[in-house]
């Protein structure tokens, strides 16, 4: 497996994607591989509070993956900067929208 392929897990039905959520930063967008916390890193401008920063992940993650909508799940950290998040999209299909196959 790609080094950069270690945040996304293959499982029944999509993939499991490890997240390092930045928030309160100017724009909201995908970054890269924190190789240190095995995770990619997402931006977003809304502050951690009343799950305004889970949400804007979520609408981030749908811009990307427009084929999810309305399917995306944190399934851990909703309450951390640190998040699994469920896609119903193959491990292919995001290491080729992120650029991880690069």
């Amino acid at each position: 497996m790609h080094k950069n392929l270690t945040a996304v897990e293959e499982t029944d039905g999509g993939s499991y994607l490890r997240l390092k959520v930045e928030t309160n930063r100017n724009e909201s967008k995908i970054g890269n591989m924190d190789i240190w916390r095995n995770a990619i890193t997402v931006s977003v401008t809304s502050a951690p509070i009343s799950g305004r920063a889970n949400m804007e992940l979520v609408r981030v993650l749908e811009r990307m993956f427009p084929e999810a909508k309305g399917r995306i799940v944190i399934v851990k950290g909703q309450k951390s900067g640190l998040k699994k998040v469920f896609l119903p999209v193959s491990p292919e299909v995001i290491a080729d929208r992120l650029g991880l196959n690069q």
